[in-house]
């Protein structure tokens, strides 16, 4: 295999940013050096992990990085089964998958260029269908079944697809093509999983959070989520590729660390990544908003990989504003709502000294203040508007929802989840002075 063939250019958009390859003798590791283009153009850092610099990164932090744009758990054996890819082998699989990730970098063969490349589709709707009414044990990964070239982190099943009212498309092979939504199946684990999220993203809405839109729609006789990017932008028809990094990439961690007690982000670390973002003071405050909303959900999967920060610098779109923004909060669900089946309850991060979500109390709750970076009155403040807002708005989202699904029987639970984490919180914040 020739040297060339140890490296992977990154663009973003359609500009060159740097090259990817293989350590000798590094064992699997990759390095990330930025093209001196990039760096004469005054382009951005693609991550704050990755800072700008000729020399080449740091292996083990230049992995991690482009590691997290993986698919996680057993949904990346599928793909290394199909392909007979070694286990493990990141550079091989985004080699092939990579052209189409999370934010605005896409990966090519060495010395490719997006020049001759277009942005083509094809229609993979009855593939989904034709999953879909499986059984649901015998669904299989709509990544691979459809043989789309994208790449998508986490473990669950679906597809990042552009969608046009109700088909499904995905970038042909040779395609450059970006996506717009993402399509999440049900959950074979889970019962009502999309229906759960459907619910807790529309909550976070209207309680002033921001958050994708999402879409409950029917294919195959069942009900999938399609969940709006947005790391992409459609203008006249056209659709652009936003930069962002989950909170793992910026930190430098590998995708495994997601969790607090897997040596993964806390509370604390994650306020200093948001504390870099442009106006800085209310993004600490919408991030410390997100912790009190995930304690009321009982949301334990708001772990570093489901926040991120998102760029404000789009070259494709001439747009040249330097720094980053939180992302909007996304994946968001109730996992406590599951504990009677044995699901573990515990939350990603602690918040003071407790994983647990039911029991917290004023200690912690000043800790927790701390953690995020905020005078512990003013997060009273923020949790009190949190808690008004859902108190006013979930019944009635509840409502509409089951009206509209009325063999979904999460509804009613949800809502009792919701009034006893509640009185948690208001015991706490009423033993402050």
């Amino acid at each position: 295999m020739s040297k060339d063939e140890q490296k992977l250019s990154i663009f973003w958009g359609k500009f060159p940013v740097g090259t990817l390859e293989r350590v000798p003798g590094g064992r699997g590791l990759l390095g990330f050096t930025y093209d001196s283009s990039w760096l004469d153009s005054g382009g951005p850092a693609v991550s704050l992990s990755l800072p700008l610099s000729l020399e080449m990164h740091d292996p083990l932090i230049s992995s991690n990085f482009f590691e997290n744009f993986l698919p996680e758990g057993s949904a990346f054996g599928i793909f290394h089964l199909l392909k007979h890819l070694p286990p493990g082998d990141a550079f091989s699989f985004l080699a092939i998958y990579g052209r189409e990730c999370a934010g605005a970098l896409s990966v090519l063969p060495f010395g490719e260029s997006f020049e001759e490349l277009k942005e083509d589709y094809r229609d993979v709707t009855d593939m989904v269908i034709s999953q879909l009414e499986r059984p649901a044990k015998e669904r299989k990964n709509l990544i691979a079944v459809t043989n789309s070239k994208v790449s998508l982190a986490g473990a669950q099943n679906k597809l990042p697809v552009l969608l046009e009212g109700n088909r499904l498309l995905v970038p042909t092979d040779e395609s450059f093509a970006p996506t717009t939504h993402i399509i999440k199946v049900p959950s074979i684990v889970l019962p009502d999983l999309q229906y759960n999220e459907a619910f807790c993203v529309e909550l976070a809405r209207a309680v002033g959070l921001s958050a994708p839109k999402t879409e409950l729609m029917k294919f195959g006789g069942i009900d999938v989520l399609a969940v709006e990017r947005y790391d992409r932008i459609v203008r006249d028809g056209a659709v652009y590729r936003l930069h962002q990094e989950d909170f793992c990439q910026a930190l430098g961690l590998f995708s495994q660390q997601k969790y607090e007690q897997q040596q993964g982000p806390g509370f604390s670390a994650c306020s200093g990544v948001v504390g870099q973002c442009l106006n800085a003071k209310a993004a600490k405050e919408n991030f410390a908003k997100s912790a009190i909303f995930n304690f009321i959900l009982g949301n334990g999967d708001a772990h570093g990989k489901n926040f991120s920060i998102l760029y404000g610098w789009a070259p494709k779109l001439g747009e040249h504003g330097k720094g980053f923004g939180l992302a909007p909060f996304y994946d968001i669900i109730s996992t406590l709502l599951y504990s009677e089946m044995g699901v573990d309850a515990t939350m990603a991060m602690s918040y003071g000294k407790t994983f647990d979500p039911t029991n917290f109390n004023l200690a912690n709750f000043r800790l927790l203040a701390k953690d995020l970076g905020i005078e512990a009155d003013r997060f009273k403040a923020l949790a009190e508007e949190i808690t008004e807002s859902v108190n006013k708005n979930a019944p009635n989202i509840a409502t509409e929802h089951s009206l509209r699904f009325p063999s979904v029987g999460i509804y009613d639970k949800i809502i009792s989840l919701i009034k006893s984490q509640i009185d948690i919180l208001h015991k706490t914040l009423n033993g402050m002075k």
